[in-house]
C-alpha cells in the first residue's frame, strides 16, 4: 500500500519529544483530586502518589510498563453491532463524529441562533442516521433537562433514537453510574457491554496537569466496565499551555498520558484514545479558537506524535469554525480543517456540524461536513499499485493518438470517482435550469428531505421504556 500522510516530526524529534513527556511526568507529575481508591491503585503499581498535596509522579519504567498494558487495537460498539468501530479503521483511513457538547443550535430553515433542547437533539440524531461518513455521535446541551441530569437525558435521547456508536461526555461525579447503566441497557447488561461497548466515554484533564473527581470517577467506573475511555486533553496555547506548538503538544500528551496509565492501573488492558484537542488563544483579543492555524498545526502534530511515539488510536476534531454561522468562513475552516487532520493520521476526525469554537450545532454544516468527510477519506485512502491500477494493459494496447473513453479498463473502474451529492460540478446552462441553486439551498433540500424519511434505527419500546426507567431513577437521585 502507499500511503498519503505526512509528517511534521522527524524521527529524531519525536524520541526527544518522547523523552521530555516522560521526564514531566516523573519528575514533575499531575495533581489528582483526593480520591482514596485510586492513590491506593497507583502507589500499588509503582506510581509515587503523596496524599497531602495531590502530586502523583510516574517513574519511567512504571509508565513504559503500564502504557504496554494498552491496547493498540480495539473495538468502540454499537446498538447495531454492525456499526461497531474497529480502531484502527481496516481500510487506513477514519471514521467521522459529529459534533459534541454545544449548547447553541443554528435553525436550519430560520437561520437564527437557539437553544439546543431534547428534541432538536432527536432531530439531529436523525440526520446522523441518514449520514454514510458519521460513524459516532455526541451528546449535545438540551436546556431544557434538568441541570444536574441534563447527560444522562442527553445519552437517552441519543440511544433511543439511533443504533451507531456513541461518545458520552459525562458533567457530574455522581452522574456517572447512571450513564454506565444506560450504556448496560442498551447492550443487554454488564457482559454484553464489555463485549460490544454502546458508549465511550469522554474524561478530561484541567489543563495543566490537574484531574478532577468527576474525570477520575469515569476513568475508574469506564475500566470496569470495559467501556472505551476517550482520554482528552484540551489546552488552549498561550492560555493553560506554552504558546508554542511543541510545548502545548508535549504538556497535552503527557496529561493524555496520565489518563491512560490510570486506567491501566484500574483495568489493565482497558481501552483508551488520546484525544489532543488542541485550542489557541488569540493574543488580541484573548479568545480561545479551534479553527485557527495555530490550533489546526498544533492537533495535527499531536495525533501523530501521539500515535508513532506511544502506539494509541487517536481522536480529534476534524471539522469545525471559529466562525458563529454557517458561511464561506465556516466552509473554507471545516473543509481546510477536515484535509489536514486526516492527512495526519488520526483515527476519529470529530466536530461535524459545529460553530462558534465547538459551541452551536448546525445540522446544514453537519450535511456539508458530511460531503467533504467523504472527499478527505478518498484523499487520504492507501493506493493499490499494480499492472490493473496503472492501466498497464489499456496504456499498451491504445496506439498514440488515441483515447481511454472506451477502454474497457475505463469501463471496469468509471464508477470508482467520487460523486458529490451537494457539490455542484453542472456547467453553467444545466446549473441555470436548475433555478441557479446555491450550495446552501442544496443542502437545505437535503435535510427537508431526511427529516421525512422513517428512522429504522429507533429503539424497540421495551429498550425506551428501560431507558426511561433509569433517567427517572437519575432525575429522582440528583435532582432533588
Amino acid at each position: 500500500m502507499i500511503g498519503s500522510k505526512f509528517n511534521y516530526l522527524t524521527d529524531e524529534q519525536t524520541g526527544l519529544m518522547r523523552d521530555r513527556v516522560f521526564d514531566l511526568l516523573a519528575d514533575y507529575g499531575v495533581k489528582l483530586d483526593p480520591h482514596p481508591e485510586l492513590f491506593d491503585l497507583l502507589s500499588g503499581v509503582g506510581a509515587k502518589a503523596d496524599r497531602d498535596s495531590g502530586m502523583v509522579k510516574f517513574p519511567r519504567q512504571v509508565m513504559k510498563d503500564l502504557l504496554a498494558l494498552a491496547p493498540v487495537s480495539f473495538n468502540l460498539g454499537a446498538r447495531n453491532p454492525e456499526k461497531s468501530l474497529t480502531l484502527p479503521r481496516p481500510d487506513g483511513t477514519f471514521y467521522g463524529r459529529s459534533a459534541g457538547g454545544c449548547p447553541g443550535w443554528i435553525g436550519p430553515e430560520t437561520g437564527e441562533h437557539e437553544k439546543v433542547t431534547a428534541k432538536k437533539l432527536a432531530d439531529w440524531v436523525h440526520i446522523i442516521n441518514h449520514l454514510d461518513q458519521i460513524n459516532l455521535l455526541s451528546m449535545l446541551f438540551c436546556d431544557d433537562a434538568p441541570i444536574n441530569t441534563a447527560d444522562v437525558h442527553a445519552l437517552a435521547v441519543l440511544l433511543k433514537h439511533t443504533d451507531k456508536s456513541i461518545w458520552v461526555q459525562p458533567y457530574s461525579t455522581d452522574s456517572v453510574e447512571y450513564l454506565i447503566s444506560l450504556g448496560k441497557t442498551a447492550a443487554g447488561g454488564g457482559e454484553e457491554l464489555a463485549a460490544n461497548p454502546v458508549i465511550s466515554m469522554i474524561v478530561c484533564s484541567l489543563t495543566p496537569r490537574t484531574f478532577k473527581t468527576m474525570d477520575l470517577e469515569a476513568i475508574i467506573q469506564s475500566a470496569k466496565a470495559g467501556v472505551p475511555i476517550q482520554a482528552c486533553s484540551l489546552p488552549g496555547s498561550g492560555g493553560t499551555s506554552p504558546v508554542t506548538v511543541p510545548g502545548t503538544v508535549l504538556l497535552a500528551t503527557a496529561e493524555i498520558l496520565a489518563m491512560t496509565v490510570i486506567a491501566q492501573a484500574v483495568k489493565p488492558g482497558a481501552p483508551v484514545i488520546g484525544c489532543p484537542i488542541i485550542f489557541s488563544t488569540d493574543m488580541r483579543t484573548g479568545r480561545s479558537l479551534q479553527s485557527s492555524v495555530e490550533s489546526m498545526r498544533a492537533a495535527c502534530m499531536a495525533v501523530q506524535f501521539i500515535k508513532k511515539a506511544f502506539g494509541l488510536p487517536t481522536h480529534n476534531y476534524g471539522c469545525g469554525s471559529d466562525s458563529p454561522i454557517v458561511d464561506q468562513q465556516s466552509a473554507a475552516e471545516s473543509a481546510m480543517l477536515t484535509s489536514w487532520m486526516a492527512a495526519s493520521g488520526q483515527d476519529i476526525l470529530g466536530g461535524a456540524g459545529q460553530l462558534e469554537v465547538a459551541t452551536t450545532a448546525s445540522p446544514l454544516q453537519l450535511i456539508m461536513d458530511n460531503e467533504v468527510l467523504a472527499m478527505a477519506r478518498r484523499m487520504v485512502a492507501p493506493v493499490r499499485l499494480d499492472d490493473d491500477q496503472m492501466g498497464w494493459e489499456a496504456i499498451t494496447k491504445t496506439s498514440p493518438g488515441q483515447h481511454f473513453m472506451t477502454s474497457s479498463h475505463t469501463f471496469k473502474h468509471c464508477r470508482e470517482g467520487f460523486n458529490p451529492k451537494n457539490f455542484t460540478r453542472m456547467a453553467r446552462d444545466v446549473w441555470e435550469r436548475d433555478n441557479s441553486k446555491m450550495l446552501m439551498e442544496r443542502i437545505r433540500e437535503d435535510y427537508k428531505r431526511m427529516m421525512i424519511l422513517e428512522n429504522t434505527a429507533a429503539a424497540s419500546p421495551e429498550l425506551a421504556r428501560e431507558i426511561d426507567a433509569i433517567v427517572q431513577a437519575a432525575d429522582k437521585k440528583l435532582n432533588t
